[in-house]
């Protein structure tokens, strides 16, 4: 074979093997949400964060989504937290809504790498989200969730499965 027909056969046989891939599933679209607010937080990147958020947005004490928006640009911005990670996450889809319950680790410093009993609570801070979601122009966005600090102990047995499971 030609080396000239070499490169366009292997872009081909690449685009192909993307086309035959399944589609992702709700439930995989919405913990790659949360996972990709999680590393933009890490690498301070504000918009990004709150992208997964509906105009409609209602969180804890009625903020909105500009509300929210400020919270992480003044958490960054005071060097809060180096490192976001999401440690468990259940997800339950309704056809055009889904509940999420996500647990994330907030660490400060150097804690990154260490084990999550060593970071706690002196180098990190673990939250739970109670999100609701739903389908907005083809992709899910967050519409609704509260949120509080975790101790030790939650933060070690993750969230509670979804119902059915």
């Amino acid at each position: 074979m030609s080396k000239d027909l070499r490169l366009p056969l292997a872009v081909l046989a690449a685009c192909a093997a993307l086309a035959c891939r399944a589609p992702r599933s709700d439930e995989d679209q919405i913990r790659a949400l949360f996972e990709d607010a999680a590393r933009a937080a890490g690498e301070r990147r504000v918009s990004d964060v709150v992208a997964p958020l509906s105009e409609r947005f209602r969180g804890n004490e009625g903020i909105g989504r500009h509300e929210a928006k400020q919270l992480v640009a003044a958490q960054v911005l005071r060097g809060e937290w180096t490192a976001v990670a999401i440690s468990g996450a259940t997800v339950e889809v309704e056809g055009e809504s889904a509940r999420a319950t996500v647990d994330a680790i907030l660490t400060r410093g150097a804690g990154k790498g260490k084990a999550l009993a060593d970071l706690l609570p002196g180098e990190a801070s673990a939250h739970r989200f109670d999100c609701r979601l739903e389908r907005e122009e083809g992709r899910w966005q967050v519409v609704a969730a509260e949120w509080r600090p975790l101790s030790l102990a939650e933060a070690l047995a993750g969230p509670p499965p979804a119902p059915g499971r």
